[in-house]
């Protein structure tokens, strides 16, 4: 629903399972040219996250952490405003994508 744009991506709570989604579908540390984790395990969606707020220089007032609520907030609307591109198909698509539709009776 976020991705959609039916539900503001200003009032979600917790935007890191959103960044989650997208990073399994698509190439995030590589579209958004990402250092790698300091954890050998591979990205997770934290990870994408913090190091976006790095790299952008996103900190907390107080503390001057990284800002990882932001990050996530700024990758969500990238995909919203169509600048990270999201394309799901239909199941079965790449196996019936030689074949022609099949009409109804």
């Amino acid at each position: 629903q976020v991705l959609a744009g039916v539900y503001p991506i200003s009032q979600l709570q917790e935007p890191y399972s959103a960044v989650g989604f997208l990073a399994t579908r698509l190439p995030l540390p590589t579209l958004l040219q990402l250092r790698p984790p300091a954890s050998a395990a591979g990205w997770t969606a934290w990870d994408i996250c913090e190091a976006w707020a790095e790299k952008r220089g996103y900190k907390t007032a107080k503390a001057a952490r990284n800002d990882v609520y932001r990050a996530a907030n700024s990758i969500l609307r990238l995909a919203a405003d169509g600048r990270l591109r999201l394309c799901l198909r239909p199941p079965g698509y790449f196996a019936q994508k030689g074949e022609p539709c099949p009409l109804p009776a």
